[in-house]
């Protein structure tokens, strides 16, 4: 089923892909369009997402979808997420003005220099993985690479839990190394922007120690709580532990990639973690209603000023 479609695919769109337009040129189609050719290398929730947001706004003429599952991609196809797909990198690479990598942490880096060698340096390449400091390190200075780390996601995994508004009113942080051009810094804030997200610039550094409390911890946090529940409990759960726990259903390989590269800065957030439970719980052991209302206090502050729209519909 799938080599059918994908064979009528690349022979619809094959002349686009030979004669359309110069590789790897971000050029303005309208005034909605960055980047008219777009590969999604890994179309999971994230680049099924991605495909999504650009069909629904008209942002791009052709989007391939590049990804070693053939069930990935015709489930991105019949849902339109993709104009075309292939397991073969160096074809679809083809003509893309911009590479977007979804893929686990550590194949990122060779997904990076094989889309580069592909592309012959004519492509702006970015990638949506959850830590950056150790993808940069082994990426070539010469290399049009600029990092995307979009602070959206879901439980679930794969094409079929894709969302063509994932990334309405998130956060893109972008990661540039120091070669960056300023010009591609500008179209990939101009693309995220467009996808209705809005973006922040840091290094890779700080973006690894942000997202430690911010992401890393909290799943961790949502794993302890998981783990530590009794099953014989588990018949009686109510939504305050189903809301808490919900990103500990994600995948453990991906997960254990994320929080291994990270783990440096995950362990020193775990230790400010541990230094307020350890206060949380001498408060109960002594009763102490004081203690307790001050850290429970202190919590709800910082969780209104992470959310304040939500915390208006609360009011």
């Amino acid at each position: 089923m799938f080599a059918k479609a994908r064979a009528e695919k690349w022979l619809r769109y094959g002349s686009m892909l030979s004669t359309g337009f110069p590789q790897g040129v971000a050029v303005l189609m309208s005034k909605k369009s960055v980047f008219k050719n777009v590969a999604l290398v890994g179309v999971g929730l994230i680049g099924g997402s991605i495909g999504l947001a650009l069909q629904k706004r008209k942002l791009a003429d052709v989007i391939v979808g590049i990804d070693p599952s053939e069930k990935n991609l015709d489930t991105a196809l019949n849902r339109k997420a993709i104009t075309q797909g292939t397991t073969d990198l160096r074809a679809g690479i083809q003509g893309a003005c911009l590479a977007i990598i979804s893929a686990p942490v550590q194949k990122i880096p060779f997904l990076i220099s094989a889309v580069a060698d592909a592309s012959r340096g004519n492509c702006l390449i970015t990638d949506t993985g959850s830590t950056k400091r150790g993808i940069l390190a082994q990426v070539n200075a010469e290399t049009r690479f600029i990092g995307s780390h979009p602070m959206a996601g879901a439980a679930q995994h794969g094409p079929k839990t894709a969302n063509a508004d994932l990334f309405e009113d998130r956060a893109i942080i972008l990661t540039p190394p120091t070669h960056a051009e300023t010009a591609d810094i500008r179209a990939l804030e101009q693309f995220w922007t467009r996808l209705g997200a809005h973006t922040v610039e840091m290094s890779a550094v700080d973006h690894d120690r942000v997202v430690s409390s911010v992401s890393h911890l909290p799943h961790l946090a949502a794993v302890a709580l998981a783990a530590a529940t009794p099953p014989m409990n588990l018949p009686h759960v109510a939504s305050g532990w189903l809301d808490t726990t919900r990103i500990a259903a994600s995948g453990e390989s991906l997960w254990v990639d994320i929080l291994c590269d990270n783990r440096d800065h995950v362990l020193k957030s775990a230790e400010r973690f541990g230094k307020v439970w350890t206060q949380l719980c001498g408060a109960l052991e002594r009763n102490d209603r004081t203690a307790l209302r001050r850290v429970l206090r202190e919590a709800k502050n910082r969780r209104d000023l992470a959310d304040p729209a939500e915390n208006e519909r609360n009011l």
